[in-house]
């Protein structure tokens, strides 16, 4: 990290603004190179500035300087603000090249920043998922991240395990005097606390995957009954075919889409029935199929002519399932024909017209809170990526294994390297101890300039 990096934090696309990052010992000379100036350019103030080139002009610019180590990186830094023409972006960029400031690697200025201690490696990753967020669950809980809350949640179990570690190490050193420091039955509570922290965390970790991956919901029914109407409704555009033919959906449309801050994956499915055709079986085969995958499922029945065969196949194939049962065209249906169908089905149901829009709403929030019914702890949970998740669960195994050495009543000492174990697994998730090939993954998928 001696060398001094350059990159575009911005797309190259015609904007108002661009932004071009500078990052290294040699900035402040680069900066009185391209300006042609020696006047003292003052830390973190916005300074107009001309940059000139063999005598013709480049652009104006804006440009802040940040000196080490308070800036982003810990290093002398710059954000350089131009106009928003991706040729006077690459001019400016050809110039810092000039003066032996290389091109950034992806990520590189977070990993500078990881490198010297101004933010931890849950911290980084948190500011790329704010980048790559597709809701405004996933960007209030990154930005949480991002500020410390998934390293300090580690940090609480690090300090437990370590004064945990403390104990048992007393144990040996006073093990020739024949004094128990620490009964068994304190170790094995301590253990077995230490692992319900752990685990608590690791299910909180997998519920925020799920959550920033999206959640499945299938909408599923017979031919006909508006499934596809109902997609566009939610989505707000005409994004399915819609016809009075059956069988007009033949394949799953999968569609993202927020409610109430979540991100969910809308799956438009093929009306099941009996089949017209080798296509259509193709269609009803993977309906079934998104029935099985999918955790909740949102079953659409026609509000006119009661149930029929395909429905209560339809609903028995979901009985054990997450599920809003939505009954449609309940604008074209008579009030006696709803309370029958309600009267048939024995379960809550929701009235909809697709084509009114009566019950968007309501269908919008029963959504969100079958959601939130089976993740109760979403406001508390954090966006882990595999790595993470893969380390937690080796430190689930780690205590484990210290409660049967304590129940073996082993000697201190293989527990005591067991602990050790279960304390790099978790520094390994900040980035305190981490192998620079597992660096190199995680920052490589960063933007460059970020």
């Amino acid at each position: 990290m001696n060398d001094t990096i350059c990159a575009p934090s911005t797309p190259p696309v015609h904007s108002s603004i661009a932004v071009i990052r500078i990052s290294g010992a040699d900035t402040l000379r680069a900066l009185n190179s391209i300006f042609h100036s020696r006047v003292d350019i003052k830390p973190r103030y916005a300074l107009y500035r001309s940059i000139i080139h063999e005598g013709d002009p480049v652009d104006d610019v804006i440009v802040i300087f940040y000196r080490s180590p308070r800036s982003y990186t810990g290093e002398d830094m710059a954000e350089i603000f131009c106009h928003g023409n991706p040729m006077i972006v690459q001019k400016i960029m050809i110039l810092l090249h000039g003066l032996g400031i290389r091109m950034a690697q992806p990520g590189e200025f977070t990993r500078r920043a990881f490198m010297n201690g101004k933010l931890d490696l849950t911290e980084a990753e948190a500011i790329n998922h704010i980048v790559r967020a597709r809701s405004e669950w996933e960007i209030q809980t990154s930005l949480k991240q991002m500020h410390g809350s998934l390293k300090q949640a580690i940090h609480r179990i690090r300090t437990r395990v370590i004064e945990f570690r403390a104990d048992i190490e007393a144990g040996i050193d006073f093990s020739e005097e024949e004094i128990d420091v620490l009964p068994q039955e304190q170790a094995l509570q301590a253990a077995g606390d230490i692992h319900e922290l752990i685990a608590d965390l690791l299910a909180r970790c997998r519920t925020g995957g799920q959550l920033s991956q999206g959640i499945d919901v299938a909408i599923v029914g017979r031919p006909n009954v508006g499934k596809s109407s109902i997609l566009n409704l939610l989505l707000n555009q005409e994004r399915a075919i819609v016809s009075s033919i059956p069988g007009t959906t033949r394949d799953i449309i999968r569609e993202p889409f927020q409610v109430n801050g979540m991100h969910v994956n809308l799956n438009d499915t093929a009306g099941i029935d009996t089949p017209g055709d080798e296509i259509e079986s193709i269609g009803i085969s993977l309906s079934l199929q998104k029935i099985e995958s999918s955790p909740f499922i949102i079953l659409v029945l026609d509000a006119t002519g009661g149930l029929r065969a395909a429905d209560l196949s339809i609903l028995d194939k979901i009985r054990n399932k997450k599920k809003i049962i939505l009954i449609n065209k309940v604008d074209i249906a008579a009030p006696d024909e709803i309370d029958r169908l309600r009267g048939e089905i024995r379960e809550k149901t929701t009235l909809f017209s697709a084509k009114t829009g009566e019950g968007l709403n309501d269908l919008k929030d029963a959504i969100s809170k079958l959601i939130k019914n089976e993740f109760i702890e979403i406001d508390n949970s954090f966006i882990a990526n595999v790595r993470i998740v893969d380390l937690l669960e080796q430190s689930v195994r780690n205590i484990a294994a210290v409660g049967e050495l304590i129940a073996r009543q082993e000697p201190n000492e293989i527990i005591a390297f067991e602990l050790q174990s279960l304390l790099d697994s978790l520094s390994e998730i900040t980035g305190e101890i981490t192998p620079e090939d597992i660096l190199d993954s995680i920052f490589s998928r960063f933007c460059i300039g970020k």
